[in-house]
């Protein structure tokens, strides 16, 4: 959108009035001014039992009564008061739209025409109807559709073509070659036919709102110049909780619209930064576009308005027109010659009331927002009014808010400088609106005082003949046809439509037998000698004109002859840069073939490097594999040769233990034969021996070997010493002896200081236990009164495991108060790891005799003689002694 305060536009670059700000307030302040014209129009009651709070007295005035009065009208004779408010029409309920059009906007369409600028606003609360008057219906178009069509049918034959002129983002235009604007209507083309941009959303139905067709077909405007060439150019935005938005904008994937910022050009025009517009050449086109914002507008739902509108919309008719050429063809290709005229139609959102529409939430911040716009307007329009009255008094004037609020900002240049300003007060005659109806009165009331300068605009005399475009026109038919008659000569015709010089307007008509025909011979003398006067003017101009265009040729042949001079040295220095450019082109090129070589190394290099780390990370971790399989295997084999160890070390004490047993016995036997002889020497009755052994047991045993006595027994046989008498003998034990089942088992349980923790899933339970780490007394086996011992003994095998076994037996009291056990059960708790080698290694027999040890000797005996060990050491409570003889 683009909001300007003087007409014509000019393009900001290259503006061609160069004027100061404040020459221009003066020049404003000089010009002759027009107050805002207001007219109201009031909607028609929805329903007949309706009260309403407005009486419409004639086509100028309305009186609005309070609601007191309303509701007390039976009181006849009662003093009648009411508030009368004067506008410069007042439209009734039967008003139609056309009459609306043609008293409010014709006359802003035809300033369009003629480069003025024209601004017209729709003002009123929620739900007045004026969104109605602004676009129309299904039956009945509005003022917007109604413009676009007089301004089409009036310069319908003298549009330019399509991308003659174009925006150049900064509030002007530019006018393209022939061949610039042939680009841009192929590429336009394109678009349309991928069904992209903004033309994915044509070809659709219509909005039958703003696109019907039942109005009268109205009558083109006069006054237009028929030597211009004209295009049509549209913006639609919208304000939303005052911040702009472009409706046009192309927003792709992205489903919000962005915002946009006002801007001021060279001149001092506000315009919206980046608006999207829009050439169209038909009414058509430009309902389309605007059904295309339409879409985007933000519209809600309140208690007053079914589909009210929550954003103020500003849509912009913009005319560019331009002079064409001596022969009325093109376009004069001089962006200074162009003029920009703009109508901008304003439907402002209505101000509410949140105790009567109910609005929560985002619509109470829209509502808000709406109101302070509002009231910023109210507020700028009032210190306007006041700084107009302070001046022509002599006092200082106040500054205007312009920012506070975008729509006031963005219309800032109607008000501080020059174009007609127009505004509808559109009324709800209903009871319930009268506070609302009472604040736009005063509002319409105070913007008639408001005075805007009248627009001048400027006309381009470019010293070209009027009328030049229609006559090359006939003058082509009128060649065509004479080319159909067979005529050759009609080829070489031509037409003069060049500079011309007029000396006036042409000679007044007169009659000379009229009664006044004396005095029109004295006006036509007067005439003819201006003409003459002006005459001789024009040939003073006209030989000022040639002398000076000759100096300018003069001027121009000897900068011309400079400017041959710089271009030879030129060429000679361009020359010499190309060459070197060319040089320098060869070596770049050498030296990027040399870095495609490297590069190509290099990458190799790359790929090799990437081989053999991926081959030392195999071998990395390959050794790494072996050296944990190397330490397995030590700790494999450092356990197993422990094992063996303490296993050989075992067997030897055994069979030491064994040959100092067997060396015992036979001292023992020695002893007993010498005992006997004593004893037969010193008497003749040879005392009996009960429980005693003969000398061909002994023998025997002697034969057999302590530990199959042992195993036999299940108890190690008693020592007798050879000093005892012969009274006493081995205590007697029952073997069959049972306890009591009432009393319960009471265990003695015997294991080791620290032992291993045991990590099975199974764990020995001995109910009513007592554990002990050393038995060396026998009172420790019988004074707990015990009658179940079990021996805990924790080993490691030839793999490294643990391995525990618990020997199980029973306590039997002897005749001498002691007790012995009988071992009668065995179990064994074993772990075993799930990646142990199958295998086992077994000494040699070359090892185990070089350590002792009888090769025919089963790995059982060697495991019951350790058992049987540590057995004689847990039944009997102490280890043996040699009793010294």
């Amino acid at each position: 959108m683009k909001a300007v305060s003087r007409t014509p536009m000019r393009v900001a670059k290259t503006p061609r009035v160069h004027q100061t700000t404040e020459k221009q307030r003066r020049d404003t302040a000089e010009k002759a001014k027009d107050p805002v014209n207001v007219f109201c129009r009031v909607r028609p009651l929805q329903s007949d039992a309706d009260l309403t709070s407005l009486r419409v007295k004639n086509s100028t005035t309305i009186a609005l009564n309070p609601q007191d009065q309303l509701l007390q009208h039976h009181k006849q004779n009662g003093a009648q008061r009411e508030i009368q408010y004067i506008f410069k029409h007042v439209f009734q309920s039967d008003a139609t739209q056309q009459d609306v059009f043609a008293s409010v906007a014709q006359p802003l369409v035809e300033n369009l025409v003629r480069g003025r600028n024209s601004l017209l606003f729709t003002y009123g609360v929620t739900g007045s109807g004026k969104t109605y008057t602004m676009t129309g219906n299904l039956r009945h178009r509005g003022i917007m559709p109604r413009c676009l069509d007089v301004l089409f049918r009036t310069i319908s034959d003298f549009q330019a073509k399509k991308f003659v002129f174009k925006p150049d983002k900064l509030n002007g235009f530019e006018i393209l070659s022939e061949e610039d604007a042939l680009l841009e209507r192929q590429q336009e083309m394109n678009l349309r036919f991928a069904g992209s941009g903004r033309f994915a959303y044509r070809n659709k139905d219509s909005d039958p709102e703003i696109a019907s067709q039942a109005s009268v077909e109205p009558t083109p405007l006069l006054g237009l110049d028929e030597d211009n060439m004209y295009s049509v150019f549209v913006t639609y935005i919208e304000i939303y909780n005052n911040s702009v938005y472009d409706l046009l904008e192309d927003s792709g994937i992205q489903k919000t619209l962005q915002s946009k910022i006002i801007r001021e050009d060279a001149q001092h025009h506000m315009f919206v930064h980046g608006v999207t517009e829009v050439e169209v050449k038909t009414v058509e086109d430009a309902l389309d576009i605007f059904q295309m914002g339409q879409k985007k507008k933000r519209m809600g739902h309140t208690v007053l308005n079914a589909e009210s509108s929550r954003s103020h919309s500003v849509f912009n008719i913009r005319l560019v027109q331009a002079p064409t050429d001596s022969q009325g063809e093109n376009v004069v290709q001089d962006r200074h010659n162009i003029t920009v005229s703009q109508l901008s139609l304003v439907d402002l959102a209505g101000s509410e009331r949140s105790s009567r529409t109910k609005n929560t939430g985002e619509r109470l911040r829209e509502a808000g927002n709406i109101n302070n716009s509002l009231m910023t307007l109210r507020k700028c329009l009032e210190y306007l009014r006041e700084n107009q009255q302070a001046t022509s008094n002599g006092f200082a004037p106040k500054k205007i808010p312009y920012r506070e609020s975008k729509i006031t900002h963005m219309f800032k240049n109607y008000f501080d400088g020059e174009g007609q300003v127009s505004m509808i007060v559109c009324i709800n005659p209903r009871m319930e609106d009268y506070d609302e109806n009472m604040q736009v009165m005063k509002f319409a009331e105070m913007t008639q005082e408001v005075q805007i300068a009248r627009a001048t605009p400027m006309k381009m005399d470019l010293g070209l003949t009027p009328g030049r475009r229609k006559a090359n026109k006939l003058f082509k038919i009128a060649v065509n046809n004479l080319n159909e008659l067979g005529i050759p000569e009609a080829k070489d015709l031509e037409v003069d439509v060049a500079l011309v010089y007029s000396l006036g307007p042409d000679f007044p008509t007169y009659q000379m037998d009229s009664p006044e025909a004396e005095f029109k011979i004295q006006e036509l003398m007067h005439y003819l000698e201006q003409r003459i006067e002006k005459r001789k003017r024009l040939r003073g101009n006209l030989d000022i004109k040639c002398d000076n265009f000759r100096q300018m040729l003069m001027n121009l042949d000897r900068d011309n002859m400079q400017l041959r001079t710089e271009l030879a040295s030129l060429k000679a220095v361009y020359k010499q840069e190309r060459d070197r450019s060319s040089a320098l082109e060869k070596k770049v090129r050498i030296h990027e073939s040399s870095i495609d070589v490297l590069n190509n190394t290099l990458s190799k290099r790359d790929r090799q490097i990437e081989e053999l780390t991926f081959k030392l990370n195999e071998k990395e971790n390959l050794l790494t594999q072996k050296e944990h399989e190397k330490e397995k295997q030590k700790k494999k084999f450092s356990s197993k040769m422990a094992v063996e160890s303490d296993k050989n070390k075992r067997e030897l004490e055994i069979k030491l233990r064994q040959q100092r047993e067997k060396l015992h016995e036979r001292m023992r036997i020695k002893d007993e034969k010498l005992r006997l002889v004593s004893n037969i020497l010193q008497s003749e009755d040879l005392p009996s021996m009960p429980r005693s052994q003969s000398s061909e047991d002994l023998l025997n045993d002697k034969d057999r070997g302590p530990f199959t006595a042992r195993t036999e027994s299940s108890v190690p046989a008693t020592r007798t010493d050879i000093y005892a008498t012969p009274r006493h003998g081995v205590a007697a034990a029952n073997n069959r002896h049972r306890r009591s089942r009432s009393a319960g088992d009471k265990w003695l349980e015997h294991r080791a200081a620290n032992p291993v923790p045991l990590g099975t899933i199974m764990q020995p339970f001995l109910k009513n236990r007592k554990s002990v780490t050393k038995l060396t007394d026998m009172k420790t086996l019988t004074e707990h009164g015990a009658n179940k011992y079990c021996l805990v003994s924790q080993e490691a095998d030839t793999d490294g495991d643990v391995e525990t076994k618990l020997y199980k037996g029973n306590v039997i009291p002897t005749c001498g108060g002691g007790a012995q056990v009988v071992f009668n059960d065995v179990e064994c708790l074993k772990q075993k790891s799930p990646v142990h080698s199958p295998t086992r290694k077994r000494p040699s027999n070359g090892t185990m005799s070089a350590m002792g040890v009888i090769s025919a000797l089963p790995s059982t005996v060697t495991s019951v003689q350790d058992v049987a060990s540590r057995c004689n050491l847990g039944i009997e409570g102490h280890s043996s002694k040699k009793t010294k003889i």
